[in-house]
């Protein structure tokens, strides 16, 4: 009788164990293929490598040395186009859009809307002929704007309210420390 349920005890464990290792196997399958999804969104459509600059609102950042500073990026993969965030010297922001559509490389469409000024809004596509992209700057200091344009079909909707800039701010005032030189005193001794 005894020998039976230790048997039984040792069937039971290595049950146990098979169902944890399939289990565990199950749930790292699961992490690896959330993980994959992830660096998909953060590589998407570009050969640079973006980080999240607040993940639960899907923000990215990246540092770009040409310009000195970072930009934002939000992917909107369900409507295939991008928004690009960035400050100006002044704190004053300027956003861009790209609408990945196939079109003639350098191409331009003017498109019926206008900015206030009376100029024509105008898509330019890209030099890979990938997208089309359009740009605004606004030259207030504010950031706290919600960005709305229809442009013949290509629609955008973001409210930059939710994200932040602080960082990107930071960036420009580091950038405009100036090297403090202290005059050399000698001491004279009497």
């Amino acid at each position: 009788m005894g020998k039976l349920i230790i048997k039984i005890i040792k069937v039971f464990l290595l049950l146990l164990i098979a169902a944890a290792v399939i289990v565990g196997t199950y749930l790292g399958y699961l992490e690896y293929e959330k993980s994959q999804k992830l660096k998909a969104e953060l590589n998407y459509k570009s050969e640079h490598e973006w980080v999240w600059h607040n993940e639960y609102r899907r923000i990215q950042i990246r540092y770009v040395d040409a310009l000195g500073r970072s930009i934002l990026r939000k992917v909107y993969k369900t409507e295939d186009h991008v928004i690009y965030a960035y400050k100006n010297d002044d704190y004053s922001l300027s956003a861009a859009v790209l609408f990945f559509t196939p079109c003639e490389p350098e191409s331009e469409i003017i498109t019926s809307q206008k900015f206030v000024s009376g100029k024509p809004k105008t898509l330019v596509c890209n030099p890979d002929g990938e997208a089309f992209s359009f740009s605004v700057t606004w030259s207030d200091k504010s950031s706290d704007k919600l960005w709305e344009e229809q442009l013949d079909g290509f629609n955008l909707s973001v409210d930059f309210s939710d994200w932040d800039f602080t960082k990107l701010d930071q960036e420009i005032t580091l950038s405009k420390a100036k090297s403090k030189s202290t005059p050399n005193k000698s001491i004279k001794q009497d």
